[in-house]
């Protein structure tokens, strides 16, 4: 074989290789998209909400609880459609918030959730999570994000002082870990993860799915 056979080869080979990730990608993005993620029923799981951040009645017929990563891109552009589902179910539906920071992808994942219940000690907590995923480019990639953190605290007006003690507390550590701990008893590996009462949702859905997957449980 000449070296213009062996060029060929490689350049086919190569293509082949794109060809297959490309597809795997589609693949992906069909599941995780509006229209993917048909939800299962999981009659064994077990919610503990003590402590978590909640909107909305605590006697809902329906209560979507969320499984979120602060670093995570997809939880990102999920946070964006869920501001609007929440505004539109306002006082029908209950939103919990769980944290699942996945460490081995996101170095500042953990840092952020601890960040975002010192919020909630101040009763800022969805404020801040807003905040946060509003400018996760800009604390994503810090070494030590503490201080950018504290910042935002300042500019939501939160008790800096008291925001800067709470970041480095057992407190909103502890919060977190409860998260995990369920989250992990559920098996669950994937960020953001939706449950809607006992039905399971992975990915990110436009408003009008969300709609679709509320409404048929409501009904």
């Amino acid at each position: 074989m000449d070296q213009a056979d062996k060029t060929r080869q490689i350049f086919l080979i190569g293509t082949i290789a794109l060809g297959v990730l490309i597809v795997a990608g589609l693949i992906w993005a069909i599941a995780m998209g509006p229209g993917g993620g048909v939800g299962q029923v999981d009659s064994n799981v077990v919610f503990n909400d003590d402590g978590d951040p909640a909107v909305g009645p605590a006697d809902a017929k329906v209560t979507v609880r969320i499984y979120s990563d602060f670093q995570c891109p997809a939880c990102q552009a999920a946070e964006l459609i869920l501001n609007q589902v929440m505004q539109d179910y306002a006082g029908r539906v209950r939103f919990v918030w769980n944290d699942l920071p996945l460490t081995s992808l996101h170095a500042n994942a953990l840092p952020a959730a601890i960040a975002a219940r010192c919020a909630q000690e101040q009763n800022k907590f969805w404020e801040y999570e807003s905040a946060l995923y509003r400018n996760q480019a800009s604390w994503d990639s810090l070494a030590a994000p503490s201080e950018y953190f504290i910042t935002l605290a300042d500019q939501l007006s939160l008790q800096k002082d008291s925001f800067a003690t709470c970041l480095s507390g057992d407190t909103p550590r502890m919060k977190v870990a409860q998260d995990v701990q369920e989250a992990n008893a559920m098996g669950l590996e994937a960020t953001p993860t939706f449950f809607v009462n006992r039905q399971k949702y992975e990915g990110v859905f436009d408003v009008q799915k969300w709609h679709q997957i509320i409404d048929a449980a409501i009904q």
